[in-house]
């Protein structure tokens, strides 16, 4: 067979084919066109319990309530994204549809610490962000609570509204960060904040608690409090010691 036929024969058949997917493609753009959404599965990506399947679909029901019936190809995908994260225990949202299915996933906020004021009680996550309590997820969280530098109204969520809110929520965090890494948060059970921006930490164990100062040194104080319980607390009785300041360099001060 000559070349000229067989090129002949190859762009025949190229064009069938292209012919044949294009009619199917339009087919199913019709189709996608025609067809309408008929249930709503929803998905978490975490194990929290802040926000559950049934709140989601309140969520939706308040903010995007037409979307059942609704073409598929209709459906704005954004719009239902950005009313979810609106949500404070709400992270991130993916929204997208297959067939006559709305497929939504969610990602939920993880809080690093639960803290309490006088006044209220509020999350913040390992970005700083500040939401409401909400919901009982099942796990515990560093508990930090007395007189916070931080002034937001009950229902706050964001970010801390003053410079000096937001320095001192970095040191927080970063702090939070050293227990969990040296297995410290799993020793202490809450941290008081005083008047003067001192911190003390009451161990889930023994009377003694630790006065730990402002939120910095933190590994050099640590180490404190690791020298005391290797050193001073075997040579002296039970419960010997009420309070052990290691706020100040190279020092251990034990009180009764």
């Amino acid at each position: 067979m000559k070349k000229a036929v067989k090129y002949l024969l190859f762009a025949l058949a190229l064009a069938l084919f292209l012919c044949v997917t294009a009619l199917v493609l339009v087919q199913a753009r019709e189709r996608r066109h025609l067809m309408t959404c008929k249930s709503v599965e929803i998905v978490f990506k975490d194990t929290l319990n802040f926000v559950s399947e049934d709140d989601v679909r309140g969520y939706l029901k308040r903010d995007c309530p037409v979307f059942i019936g609704q073409r598929v190809d209709s459906i704005r995908l954004y719009e239902i994204e950005k009313a979810l994260d609106s949500r404070s225990a709400i992270l991130s949202t993916q929204a997208w549809t297959t067939d006559s299915v709305l497929h939504i996933s969610i990602q939920q906020r993880e809080p690093v610490a639960r803290m309490e004021t006088p006044d209220h009680a509020f999350y913040i996550d390992d970005r700083g962000y500040i939401f409401p309590v909400q919901g009982d997820c099942g796990k515990a969280f560093p508990l930090v609570q007395g007189r916070l530098p931080l002034h937001e109204p009950v229902g706050y969520k964001g970010l801390p509204s003053t410079e000096e809110g937001q320095e001192w929520v970095e040191k927080m965090l970063a702090l939070i960060a050293y227990m969990k890494k040296s297995k410290w948060d799993a020793r202490i059970e809450k941290m008081t904040v005083l008047a003067d921006g001192d911190i003390v930490m009451t161990p889930s164990e023994g009377r003694e608690s630790f006065i730990f100062g402002h939120p910095e040194n933190v590994q050099e104080k640590f180490a404190r409090i690791n020298e005391y319980y290797k050193r001073i607390k075997p040579a002296v009785e039970e419960n010997y010691y009420a309070s052990v300041n290691v706020k100040y360099k190279g020092q251990i001060i034990c009180r009764k």
